[in-house]
This record gives C-alpha cells, sequence and structure tokens, in this order.
C-alpha cells in the first residue's frame, strides 16, 4: 500500500463503535480520525480531529494498514534497562536481610550505605532514588510507625478522644 492509501476492509462505523467502547483516549482519538478520513475528509482535517501532527498520524495511518484497529494501540515503551543484574539483586537482598556486620559499625543499613556497597562490590554507581527503588522492587521498604513522645499520656490522650467533638 502507498502512503496515501487506506485499508478500507474495515468500515468507519466499526472504527466509531470501537472509540465508543474504549477506555483509552488517544486510542479512541486514533480511531475517530481514521474514521473521519474513511469518510472521505482530508488528511488535514482527519488528523486536527485525532490531535496530532501530520507526520504522527501518518505512522498511525501505516500501522492501521499493516494490523488494523490493534495497530492503533499504543505499546509499552521499554525504557532503559536496569543497571543491576539478576546476580547483583540477589547479592544485595542478602546483605540487606543479613544485615550489617559487627565490623562496618552500623546498627542497619541506610540507602547511602547500599549505594556505596554496590559502588564498591561491582562499580555500579546508582542514585539513591535508585536504591530506593530497587529495595522496593526486592520487597524490602520498611515502613515505621509514627513516632510517641516518651512523655506522652496514653490515658490522657483516650480520654480526649472520648470528649473530643471530633469523631
Amino acid at each position: 500500500m502507498r502512503a496515501t492509501e487506506i485499508r478500507e476492509d474495515i468500515s468507519s462505523d466499526v472504527l466509531r463503535q470501537a472509540a465508543r467502547v474504549e477506555k483509552d483516549g488517544g486510542m479512541c482519538r486514533r480511531l475517530l480520525g481514521i474514521a473521519f478520513l474513511l469518510d472521505g475528509k482530508s488528511r488535514s482535517e482527519a488528523q486536527k480531529i485525532a490531535c496530532l501532527t501530520i507526520n504522527n498520524f501518518r505512522i498511525w495511518l501505516k500501522r492501521f494498514n499493516e494490523q488494523g484497529i490493534e495497530g492503533l494501540r499504543a505499546r509499552k515503551r521499554p525504557g532503559r534497562p536496569c543497571k543491576l543484574s539478576d546476580e547483583v539483586k540477589k547479592k544485595l537482598k542478602e546483605k540487606v536481610l543479613q544485615g550489617p556486620l559487627v565490623e562496618e559499625g552500623l546498627c542497619r543499613y541506610r540507602l547511602r550505605d547500599l549505594q556505596s556497597f554496590l559502588k564498591e562490590s561491582y562499580g555500579i554507581s546508582v542514585t539513591l532514588s535508585g536504591v530506593w527503588r530497587q529495595m522496593q522492587a526486592l520487597d524490602l521498604t520498611w515502613r515505621t510507625a509514627r513516632q510517641r513522645h516518651p512523655k506522652s499520656d496514653e490515658s490522657a490522650q483516650e480520654a480526649f478522644k472520648k470528649t473530643s467533638l471530633i469523631t
């Protein structure tokens, strides 16, 4: 197919029906733009309906011609691959679960400590937020309860709760 041609085995009514039930806004706009094009409108009008630039509309039209309606669905973007291999992740998890050694002089690991461990042991430079995301991915996040003042009076707090107007 040439770039100016469009497949006609799927009618504009079918595209509009698919757009009605579609939950993804971008997909819905692309469906309506191509349905508009199938109704005989110009490309510039159809790309305005789809809220796309002319070049992006051309790319989506090509995907529609090749794959049909499913070709208009947005694909997951891969992003940057993780710096840590599965082996390094396994070693990091073991280190956190084992806890700090006496020689390290720590009572618990901070993100900064794990960051320096990765740098020294494996030569991998990771930001603090990157270490935090890895801890979440390894299911090693730790949340603490809200702190209590050592001199707080529990009975006075309970009495206040009972007599307070706020329920």
